[in-house]
């Protein structure tokens, strides 16, 4: 019997179905490439070797672009993440808009948050100005 030497079919859609999540994420987030490789301290040849043959990081390598991507290694495989990741929650398009405020914006942001969060404050727990 000859071994195959060309990748699985299994094995070329999950580096199909990782990169095309990898570049959603990405997108969705609003961000770059570029800024993925810088944060994950993985160079872009090798970004894009992996993509250019369309194979699958190590796992430690994929743990590094989920975790900067905020989300699982599952989930970059996979599509699916078992551990309950909600995609594109309220919450994380808020925190995609405001990631990019300055810092005029960003204390106007904190300030509206403290004041809101006074109304939702159980009467028996201390503001943080009386701790």
């Amino acid at each position: 019997m000859q071994m195959r030497t060309d990748m699985s079919y299994y094995d070329q859609m999950n580096a199909d179905t990782f990169w095309k999540i990898v570049k959603n994420e990405v997108d969705r987030q609003n961000t770059s490439f570029e800024w993925l490789y810088r944060k994950t301290g993985i160079p872009k040849g090798t970004f894009s070797s992996w993509k250019n043959r369309n194979v699958v990081p190590r796992a430690d390598a994929a743990y590094r672009i989920a975790e900067v991507l905020g989300v699982s290694v599952e989930y970059l495989l996979t599509g699916r993440d078992t551990a309950g990741r909600v995609s594109n929650s309220p919450l994380e398009e808020i925190v995609e808009t405001i990631i990019a405020f300055d810092t005029t914006d960003m204390a106007s942001v904190k300030a509206l948050v403290r004041a809101m969060a006074e109304r939702y404050r159980p009467r028996s727990l201390p503001s943080p100005q009386e701790r």
